[in-house]
């Protein structure tokens, strides 16, 4: 009696999706909302409405902001599970020598040298990613990036040094903080939790909330990629 009433739920809960369905546009049609609607008025008016020339940053940090502020939630989550498991861990861990091969002197050099224009790059890519591709996502990898190659190749005690240990759980919720810090000053401003306030008049306030915004994701994201391989590489 059990199994026939949840099977006739399902159906009865099946009948109206399935019927939605048959009415939804063949896929990949011309004449699906997102392309009759939603593509156009992000076109013609996201600079306007968003704040930012870059259509992809509009749609992430505002037309999606709910969305992404859930992403980085989850991505600051993972260094948080990360940390709790390989803490939780009862067994006595022996250290590792590490290998005693030097590390070339050309590799040295190109890292040394590279690395604060690579810096730079991140932050340029983190800083104008409302105007031009990139955003906090793709700087804070390039900077995540930096972070490793130098624990690689000039050793852990100078990229920890490049983020010290008392900001680093600070820096790690940068992404979450930002969010959540922008949204309330927008609820404070417009009325609604992360909402950006547009026009001529406060247009400037807008986009400087979503360079906020890409600032808490960049540094927060770089440096949770750091810390993980760093909890990883402890365990070896």
């Amino acid at each position: 009696m059990k199994r026939a009433s949840v099977a006739a739920l399902l159906v009865l809960i099946a009948i109206p999706l399935l019927a939605a369905m048959a009415e939804l546009p063949p896929h990949g049609s011309s004449e699906t909302p997102a392309y009759t609607h939603v593509s156009e008025r992000y076109l013609q008016r996201g600079a306007q409405e968003a704040g930012a020339e870059n259509i992809v940053t509009d749609v992430i940090l505002n037309y999606r902001g709910f969305d992404t502020n859930g992403e980085v939630t989850v991505i600051f989550t993972s260094v948080v599970a990360v940390a709790a498991i390989l803490l939780l861990r009862d067994e006595e861990r022996t250290s590792q020598e590490r290998s005693s091969t030097p590390v070339s002197p050309v590799l040295l050099f190109i890292v040394r040298t590279m690395a604060p224009f690579i810096a730079l790059f991140g932050m340029y890519v983190i800083l104008f990613g409302h105007l031009s591709p990139g955003g906090g996502f793709q700087g804070g990898t390039i900077l995540g990036a930096l972070v490793i190659v130098s624990t690689v190749v000039l050793g852990p005690d100078v990229a920890h040094r490049m983020v010290p240990a008392p900001a680093r759980p600070w820096l790690q919720a940068a992404a979450p903080l930002t969010f959540v810090t922008v949204g309330l000053a927008g609820l404070a401003v417009t009325g609604h939790y992360l909402g950006f306030p547009s026009g001529d008049e406060w247009g400037w306030v807008g986009t400087l909330m979503l360079v906020v915004i890409e600032i808490g994701i960049g540094v927060g994201g770089g440096t949770i990629m750091a810390s993980i391989f760093w909890m990883m590489e402890e365990e070896r």
